[in-house]
């Protein structure tokens, strides 16, 4: 039996911190209860926690809940991770005009990754992932890359959370993550969406960590095997290019 190694207050603390958009700078326990589906005791408890350290403060008139100073604090230290993706986006066009296919680029959050930014291809039958938007990391070339680096304790929390719908024995999953680790880059052959097919690398930054992932989509019928190898050798070259790139920042 795999063990949870992680804390679910403090990932319930992330969900209430994700509750706070543009659209709502203030809500309430209540509101906060409803959209995480966790009882207003307990979301409070966290909430408490929350406030001690700075990330949320409560408006004393309203009785609501905002994003807080410390918040504020780590938000400026995404002027780097600005920079990176600056780098990235424009191996991405490279690659795009390189391979003439949509290139797309992705982060990983939990067992999760969310598409962040697209460059498009001209062709009528092309992929349309959703932008911003979350898929399963182990059903995706770009999630399979970013699991690939993860530790045993969050490759099995991961297991444990989705086996059903990973479909393969633990061992057999990590086995393949392993080699994707090794090769660095992984092939999505029809998993994802039937007829489609996509080769994705990861871009790593100081200390080998992986900030982001890179990938080439397209339909089989335009990435048959001759094609998808050459594809595979651009998309290394322009991850590689992007880290090089974001080692220099610093």
């Amino acid at each position: 039996m795999i063990n949870n190694p992680y804390t679910l207050t403090l990932l319930k603390a992330f969900d209430i911190l994700n509750c706070f958009d543009l659209d709502d700078q203030e809500i309430s326990i209540k509101e906060i209860s409803a959209r995480i589906e966790m009882p207003q005791s307990s979301v409070y408890r966290i909430i408490q926690s929350l406030e001690f350290v700075g990330m949320i403060f409560q408006n004393k008139e309203t009785k609501k809940y905002r994003l807080g100073t410390k918040f504020i604090s780590l938000s400026r230290k995404q002027s780097y991770l600005s920079n990176c993706l600056q780098i990235v986006t424009k191996q991405m066009e490279l690659l795009g005009k390189e391979t003439g296919e949509t290139v797309n680029l992705a982060t990983l959050n939990c067992d999760k990754i969310t598409y962040i930014h697209r460059v498009e291809c001209q062709h009528i039958l092309r992929p349309n992932f959703v932008l911003n938007a979350s898929y399963p990391a182990y059903k995706t070339g770009l999630g399979t890359v970013l699991l690939a680096e993860l530790s045993d304790a969050s490759l099995q929390w991961i297991y444990q959370n989705d086996a059903d719908d990973i479909g393969c024995s633990y061992s057999y999953f990590v086995e393949v993550l392993r080699s994707v680790r090794r090769d660095g880059y992984a092939f999505d052959d029809q998993v994802f969406s039937p007829g489609l097919r996509c080769v994705a690398a990861p871009v790593k930054g100081p200390g080998g960590k992986s900030l982001f992932a890179i990938s080439v989509s397209a339909p089989i019928i335009r990435m048959s095997d001759e094609t998808y190898l050459k594809i595979r050798d651009l998309v290394v070259k322009r991850a590689t290019a992007a880290a090089e790139e974001i080692m220099e920042l610093g």
